[in-house]
């Protein structure tokens, strides 16, 4: 049994908040027994003041002292709570004085020294500790001092008992709870040790197991579910490192094959000067190509590391459309393909100017290159619904419906355009959806095998309050 697990601690707790539980029960119920008793003591001697007072109001004008004396003599032992009492007169006179409160001189107060209500005080009498009551009473209109006790030894030995009993019972109590309180947490924490035991044995060989999941409908149930669905992200996530490696090692090794390739021909073959114009033409290109996509590479690597942070800043969409079409008419010439543009503006989105150029540049290349010559690329911008609504449509050759679910992964190309000549390596969508949704935005595709495609980015418009650069 390890002092540092939870069992043992949730015991320990049990056992130091019920130990302070009985022990504030049991003092609690100590105070409230001796008080309900004194409040008993205190009602009886109360009464015996009534009666004494009653009595000499029957008594003591038809008698003398010395008969007083005789019949509270007589009283006293005839009323109860025995022979202790006395009385005096507002001299301090006494009409009467029991032996044994006279024999140990236990002190009166005088009539004028005593209010409306009793007083109440313990003292010892021949070792023996009484509860004394002292109330002042009128007779005949001359005040007297009237002073009853009442033993307390049978009191104070059932509080005794009481307190030997609490003391006993409260050791056994804290004994049998903590064994139960252990056994209980041990039960209740077993499902901890079986998760614990599937989450020692998942390792990245294996992030596809799951923990088992206790049909508790409490904190361990949620528990299990919530450490499956971490699972379940890490093994995607290890998935997209693994699939993304792989495709990034496969990308990469060609160009460098074909820069190694004709290096090596250059070098040890004889060759023109025009053919080694087209070798270093060739290595030129494929270098461009390699750098555009190791660029690529980063900017996701820094996308999926959360340090890829875009400028968000008042920007007007319309400007970054417009330097991304002219920057895309040089393509669309080359392949005799028309651009039509329908830009609204100005239309402002909080966001990052450079990276909406690039969005709209990465959507706009895509239907260049997969337009035939001669084809036609529109390109609009508009705002719907307080949102800013860039579509990108092209007359070329589609997407199938089975390619539309993974056109945004990376390095996924249909494999009819597979190919080198396109010179993309199936990241530019990628980065398009990364921009769009870091703009808070959505970004569709429709598209027909054969009939073209449209891509749709939306983003929510910003609220302008001055005018935007």
């Amino acid at each position: 049994m390890s002092f540092g697990s939870i069992r043992v601690r949730l015991t320990t707790w049990y056992l130091v908040m019920l130990a302070i539980g009985l022990g504030l029960f049991g003092v609690g119920s100590w105070f409230a027994m001796r008080t309900s008793a004194f409040h008993t003591i205190d009602e009886e001697l109360e009464d015996r003041i009534h009666g004494v007072e009653k009595f000499m109001q029957l008594q003591i004008a038809a008698l003398s002292p010395v008969e007083i004396r005789d019949e509270f003599r007589e009283h006293s032992v005839l009323g109860p709570g025995g022979d202790l009492f006395q009385v005096c007169d507002e001299r301090g006179q006494w009409l009467y004085r029991s032996a044994v409160l006279e024999n140990s001189q236990v002190p009166i107060r005088l009539p004028r020294e005593v209010g409306d209500e009793p007083i109440y005080e313990n003292l010892t009498v021949q070792g023996t500790p009484v509860r004394f009551a002292t109330g002042r009473v009128v007779v005949n209109g001359h005040p007297y001092t009237i002073q009853v006790a009442a033993p307390l030894r049978e009191f104070n030995e059932a509080l005794e008992r009481f307190r030997l009993i609490l003391l006993l019972v409260a050791p056994l109590l804290l004994i049998g709870a903590g064994l139960g309180g252990y056994l209980i947490s041990r039960r209740a924490l077993n499902p901890v040790d079986r998760i614990t035991a599937a989450a020692e044995s998942i390792s990245i060989s294996n992030l596809s197991d799951r923990l088992g999941v206790p049909k508790t409908s409490d904190e361990l149930q949620r528990l299990s579910e919530t450490l499956n669905r971490m699972l379940s992200r890490l093994n995607s996530a290890v998935q997209r490192i693994s699939q993304f490696t792989a495709d990034a090692s496969h990308e990469l090794r060609a160009p460098i094959s074909l820069i190694r390739a004709t290096a090596e021909l250059a070098v040890h073959h004889k060759r023109t000067n025009d053919e080694y114009h087209e070798d270093m033409v060739q290595i030129l290109a494929e270098s461009e190509r390699t750098s555009r996509l190791i660029d690529s590479l980063l900017l996701l690597a820094r996308a999926d590391a959360g340090g890829a942070e875009l400028q968000h800043e008042l920007t007007d969409v319309s400007t970054s459309v417009r330097e991304a079409t002219d920057q895309a008419r040089t393509l669309a010439a080359n392949k005799r393909i028309e651009m039509v543009t329908e830009l609204d503006g100005p239309i402002v989105v909080h966001g990052d100017g450079e990276a909406l150029r690039r969005l709209s540049f990465i959507l706009v290349d895509n239907a260049i290159k997969y337009s035939p010559e001669g084809g036609r690329v529109q390109v609009g911008l508009r705002a719907v619904d307080g949102k800013a609504v860039i579509t990108v449509s092209d007359s070329g050759i589609g997407i199938s419906e089975s390619d539309l679910p993974h056109i945004f992964d990376r390095f996924w190309r249909a494999d009819k355009v597979r190919s080198r000549a396109t010179g993309g390596a199936g990241l530019g969508l990628s980065i398009a959806r990364w921009i769009v949704d870091e703009h808070h935005g959505t970004i569709e595709v429709e598209s027909k095998s054969g009939q073209g495609s449209t891509f749709s980015a939306r983003m929510p418009l910003a609220r302008v309050d001055r005018p935007v650069r």
